[in-house]
């Protein structure tokens, strides 16, 4: 798959976002029908398709040279009005070459988006939502719960955001979604080492705390006081340090780090906290509100 990054949209814009909303708000957004599934947009023909009556997907055909037309569908699909520019400066660039392909070409759409351009002699794609084949994410290791449905976090000790999503989301998604027993959750780690020097020392030492069951207490204590000073930190709840200083010397749990990071890279994460509900990667994990309506998706999914 290859993959571009039209716009960094902010959290606020995608919170906005149409795809996984009610399908009358996309109509609106285009001055639509609300009713209509189907329908002609200027020169162009979209269809959308939903998912435990969530909008799923969203098939445009229009003229190739059309691009105002194709950005306006673009825009209102994820809602951000600011990937309209950015999308047309693209195909500007790219479209000549884009048509010659006589197989799908998938590219990403501000991170949490796929946009497939199918081959024929129009201008048509496909807007869903990113979807990872179960198969990708491993062996499930640090999970709250026992809900059906896997709410997957892949995150980073010193990573600010993170730590915010912990301060500011995590409890409201714990007692909405785990608590109730509706989905799991589980931490992933994915270290960013290039740009944070304490994420790998950090992670390694979650995992020795999980040798002594206690990874959630450590987790916590991480988000809560920082990282570096891991012996202390340990002591500070009481773990064995004689066990603890030596999983941390001998860096056990390097491989188990490594490979989540690396599982990471292959579902192409980008960036922390990076947050899958079921099969669907959120485009912005701090909203407590849209993990209700992939939810909704992910348990339509499965139930097929």
């Amino acid at each position: 798959m290859k993959q571009f990054l039209f716009f960094a949209a902010t959290l606020c814009t995608l919170a906005l976002a149409q795809i996984a909303s009610d399908p009358a708000s996309f109509n609106r957004a285009l001055g639509v029908d609300e009713e209509l599934a189907n329908f002609e947009y200027g020169n162009a023909v979209v269809y959308t398709e939903t998912l435990a009556n969530l909008l799923y997907k969203i098939l445009y055909e229009g003229p190739r040279e059309d691009l105002e037309t194709a950005g306006d569908v673009i825009s209102a699909a994820i809602g951000n009005p600011e990937i309209k520019e950015p999308f047309i400066a693209w195909m500007e660039k790219n479209g000549e070459d884009l048509f010659r392909h006589d197989k799908p070409l998938a590219v990403s759409l501000s991170n949490a988006y796929l946009l497939t351009f199918l081959p024929g002699p129009k201008m048509t794609f496909v807007i869903t939502p990113k979807e990872a084949d179960p198969s990708a994410f491993g062996e499930p290791r640090h999970v709250l719960g026992e809900g059906p449905t896997m709410i997957r976090e892949y995150s980073d000790f010193e990573c600010p955001a993170c730590r915010a999503l912990f301060n500011y989301a995590l409890a409201q998604i714990k007692a909405r979604y785990v608590e109730t027993g509706r989905a799991r959750f589980e931490y992933r780690h994915f270290p960013l080492f290039e740009i944070h020097k304490q994420a790998v020392p950090a992670a390694e030492a979650s995992e020795c705390a999980a040798d002594q069951d206690r990874f959630w207490d450590y987790h916590d204590a991480l988000f809560q006081k920082g990282v570096g000073n891991y012996i202390a930190l340990a002591g500070s709840l009481d773990l064995d340090l004689a066990l603890f200083a030596e999983c941390m010397a001998e860096r056990k749990h390097k491989g188990i780090v490594e490979a989540h990071r690396a599982e990471a890279e292959a579902l192409g994460l980008h960036g922390t906290p990076s947050v899958f509900v079921g099969p669907f990667l959120l485009p912005n994990p701090f909203d407590v509100d849209s993990y209700d309506r992939y939810l909704r998706m992910a348990e339509a999914k499965s139930a097929r």
